[in-house]
């Protein structure tokens, strides 16, 4: 996992570059058009895969070890039905694109930019049912490695492309050509064994695991994206485009700690959920990293907020440093209730994932109605807030059964602790001291020294985790597994 974590991190990277050349090149306006346009995609996508990149996951790490004959036949016909449903999806978003444009900019004039996320649409709905194939089939390294060669030559060509052509359809279509070589990529790698598959496993089945799925997956989507839906209609793009910048950053922490858990977490229980020992093992691991990795990083970007802001996407958007600094140390919550909802998807409990959705649908868009109108950008990560929270305490509940093997809860008040000291001290800096942008190097260096002295002080890491780390680690890093 130290390799896929190493590779998220420059695909992380990448995405950064990529998000600096769009702000800097384009006014604050257009760049809310451009989230206007990411939002009602990322919604619309979720719709078009329902589910079926995950049944893909399941079904192929199911009986690849039984029958890999059916493993590559349900592979060929969740496809089949990916495309079907994608289709029909993308002409029901072109359709409305003027109604889309409408609404988020209040003039029908850029309606052109929503015609051009149709094409996003396609492209990334088929590009995520491919993936769930290579997931199946447990090659994480592999789709690593294309995921940041196909983001590498997207940014290299669209920034290049954008440096003579400030048009804010280019990153749109950068986006699809990202997705459409991540496909071709991928059917190069099984086209043949795709499409010359044969067998009886039957679409209903399919269906009905992705169902539920897909009906989740679209609640879930709302409950993340109704807060944005309604900042950019109550407000405008300007504000959109603010909001969206600070939310675009904080999900690096998704990219770079949860990516590499939850690529290898899906299918690892799917595979292994007849045991709940197994499973309950996997989840404690899980728990452990979040609370080593990942409440760390996300307490730094909250200590650095308003660096960040200024360093990848200028001063225009320092409005948005109480949203990223909020995100980033609720972020926890966020984390703990994605990998719970991975364990649910895993054992077939989508009855519960619809639940966990349709209650953190209910809190964003109730908040955000209510408080948005009134404090604005406040209101709406206070919403987000609210999911977090609502969406953790729900899935605790939800999956209760696999929880039984944690650490004791002195770990993670210990975890807790190692955190926020470090945190503490470094928002004190920022505040008091100095928040210009060459602090960040300093005081990033100054959090892990303090993390690392304080996860050694209160003995965290036990032999387990020492030679986990040794394993994942680059050799010249090594010695930090060693002095923890």
């Amino acid at each position: 996992m130290g390799l896929l974590a190493l590779q998220n991190v420059a695909t992380s990277v990448l995405g950064f570059v990529f998000l600096f050349a769009i702000v800097r090149l384009f006014p604050l306006f257009q760049y809310g058009i451009y989230s206007a346009v990411l939002v009602t995609v990322g919604i619309a996508s979720t719709i078009a895969g329902f589910g079926l990149n995950l049944a893909a996951t399941r079904f192929v790490a199911l009986l690849w070890n039984d029958n890999e004959k059916s493993s590559w036949d349900v592979a060929r016909k969740t496809v089949l039905l990916s495309l079907v449903l994608t289709v029909v999806t993308t002409l029901f978003y072109l359709a409305i694109s003027p109604l889309l444009s409408e609404y988020f900019t209040k003039s029908n004039s850029w309606t052109w930019t929503f015609l051009l996320g149709g094409a996003w649409i396609f492209s990334v709905s088929m590009a995520n049912t491919f993936m769930g194939i290579l997931q199946g089939l447990k090659k994480y390294v592999q789709l690593a490695k294309i995921i940041f060669v196909s983001r590498l030559v997207m940014v290299l060509v669209s920034t290049a492309i954008l440096y003579f052509d400030r048009n804010i359809g280019i990153p749109i279509l950068a986006w699809v050509f990202f997705y459409s070589l991540m496909v071709l990529w991928i059917f190069m790698l099984i086209g043949k064994k795709l499409t010359t598959a044969t067998g009886s496993f039957s679409y209903s089945t399919i269906l009905r695991y992705a169902m539920p799925l897909g009906v989740a997956g679209i609640i879930a989507v709302i409950a993340t994206s109704s807060d944005s839906v309604i900042v950019g209609g109550y407000l405008n793009p300007t504000s959109l485009g603010i909001y969206q910048a600070a939310i675009s950053i904080s999900t690096v922490l998704g990219v770079v700690a949860l990516g590499p858990l939850t690529t290898a977490l899906f299918p690892e229980i799917s595979s292994s959920q007849k045991s709940l020992g197994d499973v309950s093992y996997g989840i404690r691991l899980a728990f452990r990293i979040l609370t080593l990795a990942v409440l760390p990083a996300s307490l730094l970007v909250a200590s650095v907020s308003s660096q960040l802001l200024a360093l990848f996407i200028g001063g225009a958007y320092l409005a948005g440093s109480l949203t990223l600094e909020l995100v980033a140390i609720f972020y926890v919550f966020i984390a703990i209730q994605t990998i719970l909802l991975v364990l649910l998807q895993a054992v077939g409990k989508t009855l519960q994932v619809i639940l966990v959705g349709v209650i953190t649908a209910a809190t964003d868009i109730g908040v955000a109605v209510i408080l948005v109108p009134h404090f604005g950008l406040a209101g709406a990560v206070a919403s987000k807030v609210a999911v977090y929270l609502d969406g953790v305490f729900v899935s605790l509940y939800l999956t209760r059964i696999y929880l039984r093997n944690l650490d004791k809860s002195s770990f993670y008040v210990k975890g807790t602790i190692a955190a926020l000291i470090p945190f503490v001290i470094v928002l004190f800096l920022s505040f008091y001291v100095s928040s210009r942008v060459l602090t960040l190097i300093p005081y990033s260096l100054l959090y892990a020294l303090l993390c690392l002295v304080c996860v050694k002080w209160l003995r965290l890491v036990s032999s387990e985790d020492r030679t986990f780390l040794r394993h994942t680690l680059p050799g010249s890093l090594r010695k930090i597994a060693d002095y923890i």
